[in-house]
């Protein structure tokens, strides 16, 4: 562990310290101007890393949130006379509310939809500032004033280090941040929305508020840009800073603050290496040398196809081959930017610092952080008081499809303590049933009641607040995020530290907690020795166990298990059997579709059966079985002796 602190720590101490001393030794103001410009869009990255990385969306709209954040820290000066700090808060305060503002509409959007509406707001703002001449100028461009800081009046060195030290605590403040319940919640929402609500996570507060936060920090960047240039022109912030900016998080590596700061190295850089034809042709050729080790490397792995492999091997030959034919490469700075951008994409998906992770991991042979001892299995799931009260009543439920009635006036009622098995033939409504209980889909009619209470109506979110848990018939896993984090991810009643708390690593204790909890539920259904692997990389029986676990996690009165044996073999079948035992003896009430008879038979006191949206039948599997009107929905005959029903 003391390794990996002073390797990881270490080298950020390291880094940090030689960029402060370069103001010491290097006297020279192109180079300072260009090392202050690296700070900057570390900032800007970092937050733009935010929805790119970990939401998983195309946000075009950061270079706006620059562009805002500079306008309103140089206004504030020249009209309110604010200091150095008052006009960067109102810099980061624009883009926050603005970032704010906008996450409420934009992101009920996903993929090319979100990415046209930043698109849309990018636009209208570079518009607006443009257009509201009385107030900035316009084209004419803003000539902004650098305020003291403290009283001091700051050169071009002690600027440098002020971008520094904001970079430094922002980069604190993030690491502490996506390493914490919030970050995981952000990758959650990015894999499986649906999963992150039925988790009772909450997946629109987490977009707004991730989204708002990378806001924020481009207005806050933006600041800094003003202070830094003391000029600004509405054309500043348009559609080729866009795609660099794009360049920049997608090339040095996505969800990673080392990423972001490559990144912004680059970005910072790539502009002036134009204009120099040498430094260019070597930076190309570099970067097809990359482009075919990491070709290579997907072919013998299998992780990519030939396309996938060649096609980032063609796009760095046409540039290497273009920095030697074309006399001026600035003229053909978006061609360029749009071919490097393709061959990331395509050819290196987790960038730079993903692809050197591969063999830093190797040469240092750094081992993940000890994991601590799992909590007392009593402490994270008390075993709850079974009495046989009336725990889930259905009164006529209803669930229409336009003029399809998957659900047609169900009723039926669920008791503390017991496994109630819920089976019918294929189209019977059994998952409708159980989605719309689970607030998955909204009722056409009739009324569900939890403990006497209705539940709330069509929430995921406030259902699993409720006290309701579930499984999917087709799963929805965390499949980037580890055992463990799919599970930590849902932890109920652990998270109590407040955002600043977090941002200052001071809940570390909490998530240590948090880990012993999430692993004494992984030992429950026997995946304690799989804690760090990834969740797509488990089988597909303990990918079905890992979901049991984590809707555990949310101690819910009601567990509803959706077909946890469909496609198991029939020793992970066995296995399973005896999780649900065990998840019943601590008086947890269960819903269990199933289409093993065999499983029904075993777990389930009470049987409901369903055809065509109506309860058919009702007792135990016994009578179930013998039922004639099973039979017939079953097999579609009911003369004779008929086996008892597969489903």
């Amino acid at each position: 562990m003391w390794k990996r602190l002073l390797l990881i720590r270490g080298t950020e101490l390291a880094v940090l310290a030689m960029l402060a001393a370069i103001p010491l030794v290097v006297n020279n103001s192109y180079v300072l101007g260009l090392i202050t410009l690296l700070a900057i869009y570390g900032i800007l990255l970092i937050g733009l890393d935010v929805t790119v990385g970990y939401l998983g969306q195309v946000n075009l709209a950061q270079a706006a949130f620059l562009g805002l954040g500079a306008y309103a820290a140089g206004l504030s000066v020249a009209h309110l006379e604010f200091g150095m700090l008052a006009s960067l808060a109102m810099g980061f305060g624009v883009g926050l509310v603005f970032g704010t503002v906008l996450a409420f509409p934009a992101l009920r959007l996903e993929g090319p939809q979100f990415a046209l509406a930043t698109l849309s707001f990018s636009a209208l703002s570079a518009t607006t500032l443009n257009e509201w001449e009385g107030l900035t100028l316009g084209a004419q461009g803003l000539q902004v004033s650098r305020p003291p800081f403290l009283g001091m009046t700051l050169d071009a060195p002690g600027f440098f280090w002020l971008c520094l030290l904001l970079l430094a605590l922002v980069w604190i403040g993030m690491r502490n941040l996506l390493s914490s319940q919030w970050g995981r919640a952000f990758e959650a929402l990015r894999d499986s929305p649906v999963a992150t609500d039925a988790m009772g996570v909450g997946t629109y507060r987490h977009k707004v508020a991730g989204f708002a936060l990378a806001s924020g920090l481009g207005g806050l960047a933006g600041g800094l840009y003003a202070f830094n240039f003391q000029y600004l022109q509405p054309q500043s912030f348009g559609w080729d800073l866009m795609v660099i900016l794009l360049l920049g998080v997608v090339l040095g590596g996505r969800k990673s603050l080392w990423g972001a700061l490559v990144g912004a190295s680059l970005i910072a850089l790539l502009p002036n290496l134009l204009s120099n034809r040498g430094l260019f042709q070597l930076i190309s050729a570099a970067g097809l040398i990359i482009a075919v080790a990491a070709g290579t490397r997907g072919l013998l792995k299998k992780t990519a196809g030939p396309f996938r492999a060649l096609a980032p091997v063609v796009a760095m030959g046409v540039l290497v081959a273009g920095s030697f034919v074309v006399e001026n490469t600035e003229d053909w700075r978006k061609a360029i930017f749009a071919l490097m951008l393709f061959a990331v994409v395509v050819g290196l998906p987790e960038g730079l610092m993903g692809f050197a992770a591969h063999f830093l991991a190797r040469l240092f042979r750094i081992a993940p952080p000890p994991l601590p001892a799992p909590a007392p299995l009593d402490d994270v799931l008390p075993k709850r008081t079974v009495d046989g009260s009336v725990l889930l009543e259905l009164r006529g439920l209803e669930r229409y499809f336009g003029g399809v009635k998957a659900v047609d006036g169900i009723s039926m009622t669920v008791r503390a303590g017991e496994i109630h098995g819920l089976i019918g033939p294929n189209g019977s409504g059994k998952s409708t049933a159980v989605n719309v209980i689970s607030g998955l889909y909204t009722p056409t009619g009739g009324d569900i009641l939890l403990r006497g209470k209705a539940l709330p109506a069509g929430s995921l979110f406030k259902v699993a607040r409720s006290g309701v848990a579930r499984t999917f018939q087709n799963l929805q896993l965390f499949g980037e995020l580890s055992a463990l984090d799919n599970v930590m991810v849902a932890l109920k009643d652990v998270y109590r530290s407040p955002l600043p708390l977090v941002l200052l690593g001071l809940a570390r204790a909490e998530e240590n907690r948090a880990r012993a909890a999430a692993l004494a539920l992984l030992e429950l259904v026997g995946l304690g020795e799989q804690a760090r692997s990834r969740a797509k990389d488990l089988t597909y029986g303990d990918q079905r166990l890992l979901e049991i676990a984590r809707a555990l996690a949310r101690k819910p009165e009601l567990l509803i298990l959706d077909e946890p044996a469909a496609g198991l073999a029939h020793p992970d079948v066995n296995k399973l059997l005896g999780i649900i035992k065990l998840i019943h003896e601590r008086g947890i009430s269960i819903i269990l579709i199933e289409h093993h008879m065999d499983v029904i038979s075993e777990l389930c006191s009470v049987v409901t059966v369903l055809d065509g949206g109506r309860i058919i039948a009702a007792g135990t599997a016994e009578q179930i079985k013998r039922d004639p009107k099973v039979i017939e929905a079953y097999l579609g005959a009911t003369d004779g002796v008929a086996p008892a029903p597969a489903a």
